[in-house]
């Protein structure tokens, strides 16, 4: 499940249960509210999330104030807002203040969680990470991360292995893809240097993970999702 501290500021009781029933719903526990600019602006300092859920009309200030106030904060500067309103009008005056994304209110929540989806996603890449359920991987380290444990540090070649195969899973990917991302050459031809690779992977991780890496028979690999691991 998502373990990003969410700080939804907004002064509509009914809204803010709301949102945080769909937020919870899709895993997200780690949440907070605020239902004025000021107390989102000292929660915000007390303790960074990593993603606000800002309504523009609140009853002290604008949200268009309170993200400027955000945006001028050196410790709060680079953390992603996404605004709420109901008004579409309102957008390019909010991203102007220095909001990253907008979503209008609705009674439906397929657009907020995508769209946080999205801002997960991309903080991922920016740091250099990429998540999968209780996976973590970290390409400045190449350390492998599972269950909040360090599981493994990897080789450059394993790591980018391993990143391959968690990066498309559910999806297979075939020897050839795999080869030529790790070995650097279009046909891997009769060489076995791949699989001698995946068996100095599988080795070097835990067996909850090792276990996912699977051989699709005349195709290539794949790294199952933790429920279709095997026993």
């Amino acid at each position: 499940m998502p373990n990003e501290r969410i700080l939804l500021v907004d002064d509509e009781p009914g809204w803010v249960t709301l949102v945080k029933f769909w937020l919870e719903t899709a895993g997200y526990t780690n949440m907070d509210s605020a239902g004025t600019g000021t107390e989102a602006l000292a929660k915000a300092q007390a303790c960074p999330p990593d993603c606000i859920l800002l309504d523009l009309e609140l009853p002290d200030q604008s949200g268009m104030e309170v993200c400027r106030k955000l945006r001028s904060l050196p410790a709060l500067s680079r953390i992603p807002v996404v605004l709420l309103t109901g008004h579409k009008r309102e957008k390019v005056l909010g991203l102007q203040s220095g909001a990253d994304y907008f979503v209008g209110k609705s009674e439906r929540p397929h657009e907020l969680l995508a769209t946080l989806d999205a801002v997960f996603r991309r903080r991922q890449m920016e740091e250099g990470t990429l998540t999968l359920g209780e996976l973590v991987l970290k390409s400045a380290s190449r350390q492998v991360f599972f269950k909040d444990r360090i599981a493994a540090t990897l080789t450059p070649k394993m790591f980018v292995l391993f990143h391959v195969l968690v990066r498309r899973s559910p999806q297979p990917v075939s020897r050839v893809d795999l080869y030529r991302l790790v070995g650097g050459v279009e046909d891997p031809g009769l060489s076995r240097a791949l699989d001698v690779m995946l068996n100095r992977l599988r080795k070097s991780l835990p067996d909850e993970l090792e276990r996912r890496i699977v051989n699709v028979k005349n195709f290539g690999y794949v790294f199952l999702p933790d429920q279709s691991a095997p026993a």
